[in-house]
C-alpha cells in the first residue's frame, strides 16, 4: 500500500478528523440497509406498492452491494481509494435524493439499486483508508472507533426508519428516510477533499470484466425469481433463470481458477479448503436469515397488528441491543473458545426465534413479548456476529486473507438478497393458503352475532359467503393495502368486518410464525457445521494472525477487522 508523495506529514496531523469523516460514510451505509426496512409498509402504502415491491426496496440494495464490493476495492486499490471513495459518496447522496423524489415505487427501487451499487464502491475504502490514516501499532482506537460507529448505526436503523415513517417530519414523511443522506454526503465530501490523503496499491492489478458480467449475472439469476416469481406466476423462463444459476456457477469457478491472481475476483482455489468451504455456507445461513427474519415481523406488526413504524421501530431495538450486549466480550474469549460461542448463539438464537414463532402464532404479541425475544435474538447473534467470519477465514493462508475477506462480506450481502426472496416464499404461500381457513374460523361468531340481531337466515348465508370471498382475496392480494372487489360489497361494517379483520389478523399471524420457522432451521444448520471451522489459535498456522481481522477491500496482505 503506497500514498501520495508528501502525504506523510499530512496523515499524521489529520488522522482522526480524516477517519471521522469516512465513518461518516460508513454509517450511512449501515444506516441505509435497515433504516429503510422499518418503514416499508409506510412506503407500500403511500406508492401503492405491492408485497414484492416491499422486498426489492431491501432486497436491491443489498443486491447491488454484493455484486459491486469486490470490484469496488479493486478500483480503489488501482485507481486511488479517495478517488472512488469520493465517486462512490457522490453517487449515493445523488442516489438517496432520488430515492426521496422517487414518484413511484419501480422508480424507487431503481434507485436503491443505483445507491447499493454506489455504496459498495464507497464502503470498500474505508478500511483501506483508515490503513493509510494510522500505522500498525497505533490501529486499535481506531478499529475500536469503526466498530462502535457501526454498532451505533444499526441501533439507531429501526428507531430513525420508524420515527421519520411515523412522524411525518416537515410533511415528508418516508422520503426524509432518503433526504437526510443528502447533507451528510455533501460534508463527507467536502471533508474528504480536504482531510483524506490519496493511497493506492503497490501491486499491478487489473479488473476482470467478465468476471464481474458473469457475478452479475449469477446473482441476477439467484435473486430476481425468489423476490418476483409470485407475483409474475412464475413464468417457466423464471424457472430455467434458477436453474442455470448451476451451470453459470460452474462457469465462473473455471474462469476464476484460469485467471491470473492479479485479476481473479474469486479465491477458488481456496473453496478446496473443508473448512472455507463450510464457513462460506454457514456465512450464508447466518446472513441469509438474519435480515430475512424481520421482513415478517414488519408486516405482522405493521398490517397485521396495526402498529405505526415507530413502535415496530423501538421494538426492533431489542436484537442490536442484545447484539452489542454480548459482542466484546465474544471478541475476547473467540481466540479461546470461539467455536463454542458460536454454537452457543445458534442454539439461543434458534431457541428465541421459536418461541417468538409460538408467541406470534397466538395471535396476541404485546410489545414487549417482541422486544423481549428480540433482545435474547441479539443475544445470541452477538455470540455469532462479531467472531464468524474470522473464524471462517481463520485456516485461510496469509497470502489469500484480502481475498477471502472480499468474498466473505459479498457473500454476506447477497445472502440478505437470497434470504429476504426465501422467506417471502414461506409467507405468502402459508397466508394466501390459509385464509379460507381463518375466515371459517370467524363464521360461528358471526352468525351468533347477526342472530342476535334477529338477522335472516338468507342474509346470514350472503354475510358468511362475503366473508369468505373477502378474507381469500386480501390474503392473496399482491398489494396489502388495494381493496379487492370481494371487499367491496357485502363485509363493509358491523359484525361482518370486525369477523374480516379478525381472519386477516389471524392469517398474519399464522403465516409470520411459519416463516419465522426458516430462520430456525438455518441456525440449527449452521450450529451442525460449527465442528467444520478450523480451531481458534489451533492448526497448522496457516490463519496466524486471522484474529485480528481481514480487509473486505480484497487486495492487501495487511488486515482490518471484517465489516459485517
Amino acid at each position: 500500500m503506497s500514498t501520495t508523495p508528501g502525504a506523510v506529514e499530512r496523515v499524521a496531523k489529520n488522522a482522526w478528523p480524516a477517519l471521522l469523516v469516512v465513518l461518516f460514510a460508513a454509517f450511512m451505509d449501515m444506516l441505509d440497509l435497515s433504516i429503510a426496512a422499518v418503514a416499508t409498509p409506510a412506503i407500500q402504502r403511500d406508492l401503492h406498492a405491492g408485497y414484492t415491491a416491499g422486498q426489492w426496496l431491501v432486497a436491491a440494495y443489498a443486491l447491488a452491494f454484493a455484486v459491486m464490493l469486490i470490484p469496488g476495492g479493486r478500483l480503489g486499490d488501482i485507481y486511488g481509494r479517495r478517488r472512488v471513495f469520493l465517486i462512490g459518496v457522490a453517487g449515493f447522496t445523488l442516489a438517496s435524493a432520488a430515492c426521496a423524489l422517487a414518484p413511484s415505487a419501480g422508480a424507487l427501487i431503481a434507485a436503491r439499486f443505483v445507491q447499493g451499487g454506489f455504496g459498495a464502491l464507497m464502503v470498500p475504502q474505508v478500511l483501506a483508508v483508515l490503513q493509510v490514516l494510522f500505522p500498525p501499532a497505533k490501529r486499535g482506537a481506531a478499529f475500536a472507533t469503526y466498530g462502535t460507529v457501526m454498532n451505533l448505526a444499526q441501533l439507531a436503523g429501526p428507531i430513525v426508519g420508524g420515527y421519520l415513517a411515523t412522524d411525518d417530519l416537515l410533511g415528508l414523511g418516508w422520503r426524509a428516510i432518503f433526504l437526510i443522506n443528502v447533507p451528510v454526503g455533501l460534508l463527507v465530501i467536502v471533508g474528504t477533499l480536504l482531510l483524506v490523503p490519496e493511497s493506492r496499491s503497490d501491486q499491478r492489478l487489473r479488473i476482470d470484466l467478465v468476471g464481474v458480467l458473469l457475478v452479475a449475472v449469477l446473482a441476477g439469476l439467484l435473486v430476481y425469481p425468489l423476490q418476483q416469481g409470485r407475483s409474475a406466476g412464475w413464468p417457466a423462463w423464471m424457472l430455467l433463470g434458477l436453474f442455470c444459476t448451476l451451470p453459470l456457477t460452474l462457469l465462473l469457478a473455471w474462469h476464476q481458477g484460469r485467471s491470473e491472481p492479479e485479476r481473479a475476483l474469486v479465491p477458488v482455489a481456496l473453496f478446496r479448503m473443508r473448512s472455507f468451504s463450510s464457513g462460506m455456507l454457514q456465512l450464508f445461513l447466518v446472513y441469509g436469515a438474519l435480515l430475512a427474519q424481520q421482513m415478517p415481523v414488519i408486516w405482522e406488526t405493521q398490517i397485521g397488528l396495526g402498529w405505526s413504524a415507530l413502535k415496530t421501530g423501538c421494538a426492533m431495538v431489542g436484537w442490536v441491543l442484545g447484539l452489542c450486549l454480548l459482542g466484546v466480550p465474544a471478541v475476547t474469549l473467540a481466540p479461546r473458545i470461539g467455536r463454542a460461542l458460536l454454537a452457543t448463539g445458534c442454539a439461543v438464537v434458534a431457541g428465541s426465534t421459536l418461541l417468538l414463532s409460538v408467541l406470534v402464532g397466538r395471535d396476541g404479541l404485546t410489545f414487549w413479548q417482541l422486544f423481549g425475544c428480540l433482545t435474547a435474538i441479539g443475544c445470541g447473534l452477538g455470540l455469532i456476529v462479531p467472531i464468524l467470519v474470522n473464524l471462517v477465514l481463520g485456516g485461510v493462508p496469509r497470502r489469500d486473507a484480502g481475498s477471502g475477506a472480499g468474498l466473505a462480506n459479498a457473500t454476506i450481502y447477497l445472502a440478505s438478497a437470497v434470504g429476504i426472496g426465501l422467506i417471502a416464499l414461506v409467507f405468502f404461500a402459508r397466508l394466501g393458503g390459509t385464509g379460507a381457513d381463518h375466515a371459517r374460523a370467524q363464521e360461528p361468531a358471526l352468525r351468533a352475532s347477526l342472530s342476535a340481531r334477529a338477522v335472516p337466515g338468507a342474509d346470514q348465508d350472503a354475510a358468511v359467503a362475503d366473508l369468505r370471498r373477502c378474507v381469500v382475496e386480501r390474503t392473496r392480494a399482491l398489494d396489502p393495502y388495494a381493496v379487492p372487489a370481494g371487499c367491496q360489497d357485502g363485509p363493509a361494517a358491523g359484525e361482518a368486518a370486525d369477523a374480516v379483520h379478525a381472519a386477516l389478523r389471524a392469517s398474519f399471524a399464522d403465516a409470520t410464525s411459519q416463516s419465522l420457522r426458516y430462520p430456525v432451521v438455518a441456525f440449527l444448520l449452521v450450529l451442525l457445521l460449527t465442528p467444520l471451522l478450523p480451531r481458534p489459535g489451533g492448526g497448522d498456522g496457516a490463519g496466524e494472525g486471522l484474529g485480528d481481522g481481514v480487509a473486505p477491500d480484497g487486495r492487501t496482505d495487511e488486515r482490518e477487522p471484517v465489516a459485517y
